[in-house]
C-alpha cells in the first residue's frame, strides 16, 4: 500500500514509454494485430519480425534483437520460411537471420518424445489429449516453463521480440468468445514478459469479426480492452494499411501504407510487404543535423540553401519540410524538445 506522496515519488522515477518499434509496438506490453482474412496478417507479422531481427528503420527507430516465431495457425513452417527468405532476398539481402530468428510451430516435444500444442490458457505447462498434467518433476505446473525458455533466451540472446500466430490457436479448445479463457492468455503473456525483465515485447495475431469485420477482433471484447496496444490491418483506396487503432502515443489513428509485391524464391512464387518507404536526401540531412544538436528553425534553413533549387519558393519548401520533420518526430528519428524558436 502507498501513500499519494509515495506514489507520486515512484512516478517521478519511472521511466518514459519505451518502444521496441518508435510509436508502433511497445516495449514490455502486449499487442494485438487483427484484420479480416487474405489480408496479410502473417506476412506483415514477418515483417515486423525481421525489422527486429535486422535492425533496420522502415517502420521507424527500432531496437534489435532475437525473434520467436510461435506458429500455430495452419500455415506450414515451409510457407513461413519461404516468405522469409522472399523478404530477406527482397529488403534484408545484408542480412542471413540464421541465428536471429527462431521458429516455433506451435508444438512441444517432452522427455516422452510426445508433442503439445502450446496452450496460454492450460492450468499446466503440458497436458496430454485426457487432460492429465505431468507433475512427477519432469514439468513445471503453470505457464513457468514456457517462462523460463523465454527467458533463457532473454538473457543468453538478447529476446526483444515474441509473435503468437494466432491467438485462436493458442487457447486450446476454447473459443475466442471465451472471457475466462481470454484473460488467462493475457495473464500468462504478461507473466512470460514480466519473466524477461519487462525488457521484451509480445505481438499477438487475430481475425478481424467474419460476419462484421467493423466490430472489430473476432470474439471477446477483452481482447481490444486488455490488450495495451490494437493494430488493424485493412484495405486502403489503393492498398493496404497497417492503422494505429489503439495506441498510447500521439501517432494513434494514423496508419503504415503497405502494398504486397509477387517474388520467386528457390524456383517458388510467394509475396512479401513492400512498405516502399525509404529516407529521401532531405529526410537524412535533417536527422544529420538534429545529432548534431542544432534545432528545428537552423535546421530549416541549412536543409533550405541544399535543397531549396527543387522548390518554387521558400514557402513551398517549408510546407514539406513541416511534412517531413512531423513523419521523422513520428517515426523516432528526431527528438520531440527539438522544436524550433518561433
Amino acid at each position: 500500500m502507498l501513500t499519494l506522496t509515495e506514489l507520486e515519488r515512484e512516478l517521478k522515477k519511472g521511466e518514459k514509454k519505451r518502444w521496441l518499434i518508435e510509436n508502433l509496438i511497445p516495449m514490455g506490453e502486449l499487442t494485438i494485430m487483427y484484420g479480416q482474412t487474405d489480408h496479410y496478417k502473417t506476412f506483415l507479422s514477418l515483417k515486423i519480425a525481421l525489422e527486429v531481427a535486422s535492425g533496420s528503420q522502415e517502420l521507424g527507430v527500432t531496437q534489435s534483437g532475437k525473434v520467436i516465431l510461435i506458429n500455430t495457425d495452419t500455415t506450414s513452417q515451409q510457407d513461413i520460411f519461404l516468405r522469409i527468405k522472399a523478404l530477406q532476398k527482397a529488403s534484408y539481402s545484408d542480412h542471413d537471420f540464421l541465428e536471429s530468428l527462431y521458429l516455433n510451430d506451435g508444438y512441444v516435444e517432452s522427455a516422452e518424445c510426445n508433442y503439445f500444442r502450446f496452450d496460454l490458457t492450460a492450468k499446466h505447462y503440458l497436458n496430454d489429449p485426457e487432460g492429465n498434467a505431468y507433475t512427477d518433476g519432469s514439468f513445471e505446473p503453470d505457464i513457468d516453463e514456457w517462462k523460463d525458455a523465454f527467458k533463457y533466451i532473454y538473457t543468453d540472446d538478447n529476446l526483444k521480440l515474441i509473435i503468437i500466430d494466432t491467438l485462436s490457436q493458442s487457447i486450446g479448445a476454447n473459443s475466442v468468445n471465451d472471457d475466462t479463457a481470454i484473460r488467462k492468455a493475457i495473464s500468462n503473456l504478461k507473466e512470460i514478459i514480466k519473466s524477461c525483465d519487462g525488457n521484451i515485447a509480445v505481438l499477438v495475431v487475430a481475425h478481424a469479426s467474419f460476419k462484421n469485420p467493423s466490430k472489430g477482433i473476432m470474439g471477446s471484447s477483452i481482447q481490444h480492452n486488455d490488450f495495451q496496444s490494437v493494430l488493424k490491418v485493412k484495405k486502403s483506396k489503393s492498398n493496404f494499411v497497417l492503422h494505429r487503432e489503439k495506441l498510447k502515443s500521439k501517432a494513434k489513428g494514423s496508419s503504415i501504407p503497405f502494398k504486397m509485391r509477387s517474388i520467386s524464391v528457390m524456383d517458388y512464387e510467394t509475396l512479401y510487404v513492400d512498405i516502399g518507404k525509404e529516407l529521401s536526401d532531405l529526410e537524412n540531412e535533417i536527422i544529420s543535423l538534429s545529432k548534431q544538436g542544432h534545432q528545428k528553425d537552423n535546421i530549416r534553413d541549412n536543409t533550405f540553401k541544399t535543397h531549396g533549387q527543387h522548390y518554387n519558393n521558400k514557402k513551398s519548401f517549408n510546407v514539406v519540410f513541416g511534412r517531413k520533420w512531423n513523419s521523422l518526430l513520428e517515426q523516432g528519428f528526431l527528438a520531440s524538445g527539438q522544436q524550433d524558436n518561433n
